[in-house]
């Protein structure tokens, strides 16, 4: 867990840092979603005993209510920047920052296979880093059309996809909750949420 925490901090600051720099609101929302991922991984830290199911549950509901925050700033700043674009184009070299991004996703990936297998939060920790990955791979194929077309639009584009793709999983989890229970954290036997 500790490993899986600091690959994930210092890919978030790089991309923080890579930001300012090179303009890329996409960045910083993979960045704030990285650090969004530490609080995650504070849920996956409860020992399991006595107490472990109540306090599972109100960790896990009280990260969803900070991802749901997070998606909603991310949005808010997204369309601003549609709307009325920067003077400075997003540096698309910059942009590749996120392949540490990426990194930290497939390190966390791969650390948390195991004990995935038996634990429900580790399993849903695992889903949502891998589908992580995939909004970051999109993140560099628009690198790749900012560099070839300087299409601005594309930044704020993917930052939007992100904040979206966040507002939807995290709302579906709580929403979920509010209708099911604690159940609603369960894994069905097909290996579902």
């Amino acid at each position: 867990m500790l490993l899986a925490t600091a690959v994930t901090l210092v890919a978030a600051g790089a991309e923080i840092a890579g930001s300012w720099r090179g303009h890329s609101l996409f960045l910083v929302a993979d960045a704030f979603h990285l650090f969004a991922h530490v609080s995650i991984f504070a849920v996956l830290l409860i020992p399991a005993g006595r107490w472990h199911e109540q306090g599972e549950d109100a960790v896990s509901a009280a990260v969803l209510i900070v991802v749901a925050s997070i998606a909603v700033a991310v949005i808010v700043a997204s369309l601003r920047r549609l709307l009325h674009p920067d003077a400075a184009p997003p540096e698309p070299m910059l942009m590749l920052l996120s392949l540490l991004g990426l990194g930290a996703n497939v390190t966390t990936a791969l650390l948390f296979a195991h004990p995935a297998r038996t634990r429900w939060s580790f399993r849903a920790a695992l889903a949502h880093e891998l589908s992580d990955g995939a909004l970051t791979v999109a993140g560099l194929v628009g690198a790749l059309a900012i560099a070839l077309f300087r299409l601005r639009w594309i930044d704020p584009g993917l930052s939007l996809l992100i904040g979206l793709w966040l507002a939807a999983w995290s709302s579906r989890l709580l929403i979920r909750r509010v209708h099911v229970g604690r159940e609603a954290w369960l894994l069905s036997d097909d290996g579902h949420e």
